[in-house]
């Protein structure tokens, strides 16, 4: 009896995973299901468009199609470098017992991501390409080689960087280059997004497939997919196979330097050691208790709060400044701040008459700059064991109170979110001049840090999810992210927004305090009245809420060490 390929039981396993994890996981069928729904029109739609297009326009046929691969080659690119894999994959690494060499592995791999949702989503695009250069037999024989060539090695390039990203990540070093690296391509995107709407005011569909960034791509494989497709219609026999083999040799190019990195990155792995017992330290050898120290500033909280919440705050404190993810949120934050603030605070500043028209915002726009912050800041509300990984363990066999935990992370998460917002007010009030309305801003900050904190434990407890930490290799599902699919992502996306909905509704009260005393014909006096009813219903309703925190944390905490810990 013959033996079966390697890539047959690699597919075959790719398929038994993707299956039973539909069949265990009403989750990620759910968020697939609603994917489906949102992304199968969109899908078809952008096939339509480039149909239409075509065949209304046949003299743009040709750069028509090298734009649309192009877009779908940057997608499988980019997407990775920000950290959102478009291909599911098993864990590589968990193959490396048997017979198989990595090139093998990465291959099967890459063919098993045939089937994955957003290859699917794609196909439309590559079957209308497919049905305007062909005419003839041969052009359907060497156009779906072509096309068939270009996805595999797009997928493999994909699933490539993503590998080199695992392994980059490794070291604190190279991590902390990312933190700035990524926000100048978030930069590059909003510079480029300002240009392009700019350019459509005097759109041109000729000028704008035919624009200079897009002759760079004749130089890269979706050119050369676009150069063969055009040449098999010609028909140019030559030129299609030249094509067709510089497509093959990228492809093997790719896959022989992925089965490389592979090997580079996980050959030296380790499972996980035992560890062995240390002795006992001796009497003499045990260094003697300190208490915990505190300076002037703290001091009132440190005697608020029992020793276990300032050892955790102790803790956060140190997990904020050293690990690089919140590093990369903080800058996130004060770069989304400057990307959405200074289009419109600048020119308020200079009551520039192209911008007249905008002095009506006023006071409102640090009330904006309010909200913004705080739902900028609501990721790291809404994950407060997501950064622990696998220490969560270790945390969660202390004898300590669970309420003591919460403290402890929402005072130190508290003092960030009123650090951030007090300095993103003050610079947005010097730029409108409207000092005024600061105090007012403030207030509302103020008032809904208490429910946002609040809602924050119980989402973290429902619904936690893992965060990029040193060392994590290959998570479940291939992507180290909170689920193992798009599907479930995308089911969890939609209870994330459930929850931004309940804590905006939760907030309403602070917010109606904030806002209309001294507006709408109402006194500034009620400031007095609606201030105080404001805060206590902020305090009543974190106290009701920590204990409900509380306990759901006692109940689900091996569901929370599931999602959280790094898989091995």
């Amino acid at each position: 009896m013959t033996a079966p390929s390697p890539l047959r039981l690699l597919l075959w396993l790719k398929w038994t995973l993707t299956w039973r994890g539909y069949r265990q996981n009403r989750m990620k069928v759910f968020g697939t299901l609603v994917l489906l729904l949102v992304f199968v029109p969109l899908s078809g739609g952008v096939a339509a468009g480039l149909w239409f297009l075509s065949t209304r326009f046949p003299a743009l046929v040709a750069p028509l199609a090298r734009d649309a691969l192009a877009i779908i080659y940057a997608l499988w690119i980019i997407t990775p470098l920000l950290g959102f894999p478009l291909n599911e994959a098993f864990d590589l690494t968990r193959l490396f017992v048997y017979p198989l060499t990595f090139r093998q592995i990465f291959g099967g791999s890459v063919l098993g991501s045939l089937i994955d949702l957003p290859v699917l989503l794609a196909l439309p695009t590559l079957v209308v390409l497919l049905i305007l250069f062909s005419h003839s037999p041969g052009a359907w024989v060497v156009n779906s080689l072509l096309l068939l060539l270009f996805l595999l090695h797009t997928l493999a390039l994909g699933q490539a960087i993503t590998l080199a990203l695992i392994g980059f990540l490794r070291s604190r070093r190279f991590r902390d280059i990312t933190i700035v690296l990524f926000p100048l391509l978030g930069m590059a995107y909003y510079v480029g997004q300002r240009v392009f709407v700019a350019q459509l005011r005097t759109f041109s569909l000729s000028r704008w497939v035919n624009a200079p960034l897009w002759h760079a791509a004749q130089w890269l494989p979706p050119g050369w997919a676009s150069l063969g497709l055009e040449a098999a219609a010609q028909p140019h026999w030559a030129r299609a196979l030249l094509m067709l083999g510089l497509l093959g040799v990228a492809t093997l190019a790719t896959l022989a330097a992925a089965g490389f990195l592979l090997q580079a990155l996980y050959l030296g792995d380790a499972g996980p050691g035992i560890a062995q017992q240390a002795p006992a330290p001796s009497a003499a050898s045990r260094p003697a208790q300190t208490p915990v120290r505190v300076s002037a500033l703290a001091a009132p909280l440190a005697r608020a709060l029992p020793p276990a919440a300032l050892a955790m705050m102790g803790k956060e404190w140190t997990y904020l400044q050293r690990e690089p993810q919140y590093k990369a949120m903080a800058v996130n934050v004060l770069y989304t701040m400057a990307v959405i603030g200074l289009p419109f605070l600048l020119p308020l500043s200079g009551r520039s008459n192209a911008y007249g028209r905008l002095s009506f915002l006023g006071e409102w726009l640090l009330f904006g700059v309010a909200g913004t912050l705080l739902l900028a800041l609501l990721p790291l509300l809404f994950n407060i064991f997501g950064g622990e990984g696998a220490a969560v363990t270790v945390l969660f066999s202390f004898p300590t109170r669970r309420r003591d935990i919460l403290l402890g992370k929402n005072a130190t998460h508290g003092a960030v979110l009123l650090l951030v917002t007090a300095l993103g007010l003050a610079v947005a009030a010097a730029l409108t001049h409207e000092w005024h309305a600061l105090p007012a801003a403030y207030a509302l900050v103020l008032l809904a840090a208490p429910v946002l904190l609040a809602v924050g434990n119980l989402v973290s407890i429902r619904l936690p999810h893992r965060v990029l930490v040193r060392g994590q290799r290959w998570s479940r599902g291939g992507i180290a992210s909170a689920s193992g699919s798009l599907g479930e992502g995308c089911g969890y996306a939609f209870l994330y927004l459930a929850a931004y909905l309940g804590a905006f509704v939760a907030t309403l009260p602070c917010v109606a305090a904030a806002l209309l005393p001294g507006r709408f014909g109402i006194a500034l006096g009620w400031y007095g009245l609606t201030l105080p009813l404001a805060l206590a219903y902020a305090l009543v309703l974190y106290r009701v809420l920590l204990g409900q925190a509380e306990t759901w944390l006692l109940s689900r905490e091996p569901e929370i060490a599931g999602r959280i810990v790094p898989e091995l």
